[in-house]
């Protein structure tokens, strides 16, 4: 078998992973399914938060869990866990001297900074893909941690043989701001979605069976726009989050359900009439392409970037305010015509651009390549 058949050893590093719920985690998942699927040893390392067993086989993926505090996400809502230093810099070490290939998720997290360094003095080739670029968050403290971390950890992306990005404004402000040689933009994929039952999936949430209801899908915090999304009820349509916030906040006519796990949730999609995501500050979120992928109007606040994966009239732009939201989903309620026109663009969308296959082959193509 040549060098460029053979199977690899692929260490993925991502601070969060499931039962973590969030875009990285499912990208990560997705990513590590679909290399193992193609016959390569795959191992997720990443902390161990919400009750994560220490170790465990998931279908053809091991992971392995380093002890971790939460308290950053707990406390102050930013999901950034602490590694135990010790258990991380020998769980990591160890790891690597077993890879080909380390590829860590975000240069800001501990673990992406940890893994890179023990990757270069193993002499190990090692990949760093950026999600995003800088995220505002609530409070000005926060902020200022944030540009000090990008300013210190953040320059541990020099370190990977090739740092990738799938937005292209993400890779250009990777590229100036840590004053790389260049940032590849590689394509993201999820997960085609399968036959749904409807009206079994809405009873199973207490849902209405008859109003037609918009979808919003992302943590609390300020760069997602849950409190703008919530205020754009009307007696219309019902609005529905699935997030981290508080059940009982939800003004008249909203729902807020909890977080579900990756297969619930796209259930949940194609039970659903719209997706609602007035985010900013984004990669190109992974709740928006499986939205797409399934074919639902799709009501979004257009970021920088995101004009690479879609044209005219595959969405509905709206600016991040609640009347714009309430106004689009008056149209689409009384227009079955135009949410189905709007439906069969954003399908069209999806698979034109986040098929499963050409994700895990550039991948693929990118590991082989810093080996060579």
């Amino acid at each position: 078998m040549s060098d460029t058949d053979r199977p690899l050893r692929i260490l993925l590093v991502s601070a969060n992973y499931k039962p973590s719920v969030g875009g990285i985690e499912q990208y990560v998942e997705n990513l590590a399914h679909g290399l193992a699927a193609r016959g390569h040893s795959v191992t997720v390392a990443a902390c161990r938060t919400n009750g994560g067993a220490k170790q465990e086989r998931d279908g053809g993926v091991d992971i392995v869990r380093i002890p971790a505090t939460d308290v950053l996400d707990q406390r102050l809502n930013v999901p950034y866990p602490v590694p135990n230093p010790v258990a991380a810099w020998r769980t990591l070490k160890r790891l690597i001297a077993d890879a080909d290939v380390v590829h860590a998720h975000d240069a800001l997290y501990a673990t992406s900074v940890l893994s890179l360094e023990l990757s270069r003095r193993a002499d190990v080739p090692a990949v760093l893909t950026q999600h995003v670029a800088f995220v505002p968050q609530r409070r000005r403290a926060l902020d200022a941690a944030e540009r000090a971390a990008i300013a210190t950890l953040g320059r541990s992306a020099r370190l990977a043989k090739r740092v990738v990005s799938y937005n292209p404004a993400v890779a250009d402000w990777a590229t100036e701001t840590w004053s790389l040689d260049e940032v590849r933009v590689l394509p993201p994929g999820v997960p085609a979605p399968g036959h749904v039952d409807r009206n079994e999936v809405r009873l199973r949430y207490g849902l209405p069976r008859d109003r037609l209801l918009a979808l919003f899908a992302g943590r609390d915090v300020t760069k997602k726009g849950l409190e703008v999304f919530l205020a754009a009820g009307d007696p219309a349509y019902e609005l529905v989050a699935v997030t981290d916030g508080d059940p009982s906040s939800a003004p008249k006519g909203t729902r807020i359900l909890p977080f579900v796990d990756p297969v619930a949730f796209r259930e949940l999609l194609a039970s659903v009439d719209a997706f609602v995501l007035p985010s900013e500050a984004e990669g190109f979120p992974l709740s928006l392409q499986e939205a797409l992928v399934t074919g639902l109007p799709c009501v979004v606040t257009p970021g920088p970037g995101y004009e690479r994966y879609l044209r005219t009239g595959e969405t509905i732009s709206i600016r991040r305010d609640a009347s714009d939201i309430r106004a689009a989903l008056l149209r689409l309620a009384g227009d079955d015509s135009l949410r189905r026109e709007l439906g069969e663009r954003a399908r069209g969308a999806g698979r034109r651009e986040f098929g499963l296959e050409p994700f895990v082959s550039a991948y693929e193509d990118l590991y082989r390549e810093v080996l060579s």
